[in-house]
């Protein structure tokens, strides 16, 4: 079964990505789903179903035999003392659980597709990478800090240009990357940590002062 990436950050903290290859009924058997998850996986579209399943897959290599819930924000839960976190890319699902408010994204490399949308996320005072033979790998790092930061706040602060910023970083460092969340009110510092996975970025941010 094709769990490509687990990472044990710490005792609090793990994130496992599922590359969905196997079939739908390949997956059903190998999950052992109970009949009431069965048909819950009915009730949704097909894409959709490859997407719980894989969740379910990377809970199950987690040991959590767990529902994910929603809140209306739409930002997942367990019902357990754990945070949870969820990503999906082209094929990949990514789930981080944590002790710790947690929030994960998973991107596949597509430099052309993230230099066109960079004025949207990128601040003026984030143009330390300007220039770099990377520059787009940077771009992909500092939007997945951006989407981890925005589920951390789902429903809240929502400018990737005005209320989140990125610290000046090396790629090539494996040390955390500060972020902030920032408006008029408050000035909150956050870790956040990148790991290239094949074709793509994953990037987690961890609040620990939850």
């Amino acid at each position: 079964m094709p769990l490509i990436d687990s990472i044990v950050v710490d005792k609090f903290t793990q994130i496992v990505t599922w590359d969905i290859k196997e079939s739908k009924e390949d997956l059903i058997t190998n999950l052992n789903l109970s009949s009431y998850r069965i048909e819950k996986l009915k009730k949704l579209t097909d894409k959709r179903q490859k997407e719980f399943l894989g969740i379910r897959a990377c809970l199950k290599s987690l040991n959590l035999d767990v529902d994910v819930l929603y809140e209306p924000s739409g930002k997942p839960y367990l019902s357990t003392d754990h945070h949870v976190s969820i990503s999906h890319s082209h094929g990949l699902v990514s789930v981080g659980v944590s002790k710790f408010k947690i929030g994960i994204d998973i991107e596949k490399n597509r430099p052309h597709k993230i230099n066109t949308i960079k004025g949207k996320f990128i601040r003026d005072d984030e143009d330390f990478f300007w220039g770099f033979e990377n520059e787009s790998d940077y771009l992909h790092v500092i939007w997945g800090i951006k989407e981890g930061l925005y589920k951390l706040h789902l429903g809240n602060l929502i400018s990737f240009t005005q209320n989140y910023k990125v610290d000046a970083f090396d790629i090539q460092s494996k040390k955390s990357i500060k972020s902030w969340v920032t408006n008029e009110y408050l000035s909150e510092k956050y870790f956040s940590y990148h790991k290239r996975i094949n074709d793509y970025f994953l990037i987690y941010v961890l609040d620990y002062e939850a």
